[in-house]
């Protein structure tokens, strides 16, 4: 049994940014998921609370507050990635990288932010084993993602790990909430709608990212 009752699971995506104006497909694919999953381990029902976020450092700060106050059994950021080919899964998140202006044109004070928790640490990581949870995903994901192929010819698999969070708000929000939990919080970058799944495909594939997150989590509350 957990030790706390946590029944609540919070996935984010952002809302339009340049190059994104017309549509994010971060949120197309976030607000479509269920509203709610069941750990297969504990029968638990989770509601998944379903939030936009605005291209905004402030707005960005204000919900990562607001969102962890629920004590949430997990937190999953999604963003949109241009140059994706397949949904990625980031291990880790930068400091000291913000130079870009946000939706409102402002600039984060030194390219920096300092942590609640962790102070002006440069890098934080997953507490999550983004390896395999890849691995689980992935051979999964057979039906749920249309037959693609890149410009080698190489059949794409549905996610990847990944190092490369950026340093915009998709590196920011990220973050922030692994200052709060790294073992409770994940991003994961998805593609262009289309480019190469449409949205319900990206969509599922979150789905069973959150699935197999719950999976480790439980595993991991049975050796407490």
């Amino acid at each position: 049994m957990m030790s706390v009752e946590r029944k609540l699971i919070v996935v984010t995506g952002f809302g339009p940014f340049l190059g994104h104006e017309e549509v994010n497909a971060s949120w197309e694919a976030v607000k479509i998921l269920p509203d709610e999953i069941i750990d297969q381990e504990t029968k638990t029902i989770f509601k998944i609370q379903k939030q936009m976020v605005a291209v905004e450092y402030a707005a960005v700060d204000e919900t990562v507050t607001e969102i962890w106050k629920r004590q949430p059994e997990l937190v999953v950021h999604v963003g949109v990635s241009g140059i994706a080919k397949c949904v990625y899964v980031e291990k880790l998140a930068y400091n000291h990288q913000f130079r870009r202006p946000d939706n409102t044109g402002q600039y984060l004070s030194g390219s920096t932010c300092c942590l609640a928790v962790n102070a002006k640490a440069n890098v934080l990581r997953c507490g999550l084993n983004v390896d395999k949870i890849v691995e689980a995903v992935n051979a999964t994901c057979d039906e749920c993602v249309a037959p693609s192929r890149d410009n080698n010819d190489k059949a794409l698999t549905a996610t990847k790990a990944s190092k490369n969070v950026g340093g915009f708000l998709c590196g920011y929000i990220y973050l922030k909430s692994l200052d709060m939990d790294k073992k409770r919080s994940l991003f994961v970058h998805v593609p262009p709608i289309d480019k190469p799944f449409n949205t319900a495909q990206t969509s599922s594939i979150v789905y069973n990212i959150i699935a197999e997150c719950m999976r480790q989590l439980n595993c991991d509350c049975e050796k407490d």
